[in-house]
């Protein structure tokens, strides 16, 4: 079957989008410091595509909805196999069906662990520049830990060990949250990689809690390894969802998968029941998904290698690496000689591009650095590139 990620579908203005990447001007302007938003703004700030789902998964909501009734719902047996089946078919990674506890959303997971498995006042350590994970930590009263990563110039990022065992070795630090594949550097860390830091978390008594939800989304010479099948399942806590995959973010379902028998979670205190469309849609796409994602990545093979290449030729002093992993392009400005505000005055104001900062990322470079999602059609993506590119001309 041929899917088709070339169309361009009108997420600003259509009565059934609801999207908050395209529909949220008043957000996007406080929040980077912009008058307002243009009818032609191309948004690629947020980690959602725009792409429809999978046609399998569309098919199989029809039928849910002739079916007529959207009453409480149960996660069935089905269900819990389908998440087993994904993973064990694409990873080779096995867990048991009764390690899977499903969460509305991926940052309640995480918030529902942090406040499951540390202490108020107690450190919560990330890998930085990194995805914002602040609000489920702080409005839950513990600390946001940074460990900079170490950037090899040319955007390429490892792990700093030396500073990652500083924060693991003092008692109040308890939790280390891991984004694996790391959003935004794109990196895909190694088996040797994932071992040293659990081997230095363990050794700390130092929780992980590794947020793998992007890990279906691979360039094509890339493999992607579990931590938990790398590492054991040891003090280690799993985060998984369709919601990235399968542009499925909207119905908010994520499994935590908990294999150490001494970490189960006691879900009582967390009650919140799937809508029957999110049960159907994780069944679906677990089940009949493959070839879609498989035709998905190669697709985002080909934007990324087509806007790197443009960078090359018309962004020459900008700094970018090909991702490992995800969708997204972590592009350095600083080599343009321009003040932060100059930057996304160019970018935002002048050529209506909505790029996320480094700010949001814990980038000690701040405004210079700007993330870009490229899960949209190619031709999308290049007029937003060949936009900022005329506006840095020199």
């Amino acid at each position: 079957m041929k899917y088709e990620f070339d169309e361009i579908i009108d997420r600003r203005n259509d009565p059934y989008s609801f999207s908050f990447k395209w529909q949220s001007p008043a957000y996007i302007c406080d929040s980077l410091g912009i008058k307002e938003i243009r009818d032609d703004t191309i948004c690629l700030e947020t980690a959602d595509m725009d792409f429809k789902t999978a046609p399998e998964i569309i098919e199989d909501l029809k039928k849910l909805t002739e079916y007529g009734i959207f009453g409480y719902s149960r996660i069935p047996e089905t269900y819990r196999q389908a998440v087993c089946g994904w993973y064990e078919r694409r990873q080779n990674w096995k867990f048991s069906p009764d390690d899977i506890y499903y969460f509305p959303g991926t940052h309640n997971a995480i918030a529902e662990c942090v406040k499951c498995y540390t202490k108020p006042d107690e450190g919560v350590i990330f890998l930085t520049p990194c995805y914002g994970y602040h609000n489920d930590v702080e409005p839950n009263g513990r600390k946001y830990v940074e460990v900079r990563m170490i950037n090899d110039g040319n955007e390429y990022f490892t792990i700093d060990y030396e500073a990652l065992e500083k924060a693991c070795s003092q008692k109040e630090n308890t939790m280390l949250i891991m984004c694996h594949p790391h959003n935004p550097t794109g990196r895909i860390f190694t088996h040797e990689e994932l071992n040293r830091v659990a081997d230095i978390c363990r050794k700390h008594n130092v929780l992980i809690v590794s947020d793998e939800v992007h890990s279906d989304i691979l360039r094509k010479d890339q493999k992607f390894e579990p931590m938990m099948k790398a590492c054991g399942s040891e003090k280690l806590i799993a985060c998984t969802a369709v919601n990235k995959t399968f542009n499925l973010a909207g119905l908010a379902m994520t499994n935590v998968i908990i294999s150490d028998p001494d970490l189960k979670m006691d879900a009582a205190g967390f009650y919140s029941m799937p809508s029957p469309f999110g049960i159907e849609a994780v069944i679906s796409a677990y089940t009949r998904g493959d070839a879609w994602v498989d035709a998905l990545n190669e697709y985002l093979d080909d934007n990324i290698d087509t806007i790197l290449q443009f960078i090359k030729d018309k962004l020459p002093k900008a700094k970018v690496i090909k991702p490992e992993g995800g969708y997204s392009l972590n592009v350095d400005f600083s080599d343009y000689g321009l003040s932060d505000e100059e930057v996304v005055n160019r970018i935002y104001g002048k050529a209506g591009v909505i790029l996320n900062s480094g700010l949001f990322f814990d980038d000690w470079r701040g405004k210079q650095v700007h993330r870009a999602c490229l899960s949209s059609p190619r031709s999308l993506c290049l007029e937003a590139f060949e936009r900022i590119a005329k506006e840095f001309a020199e």
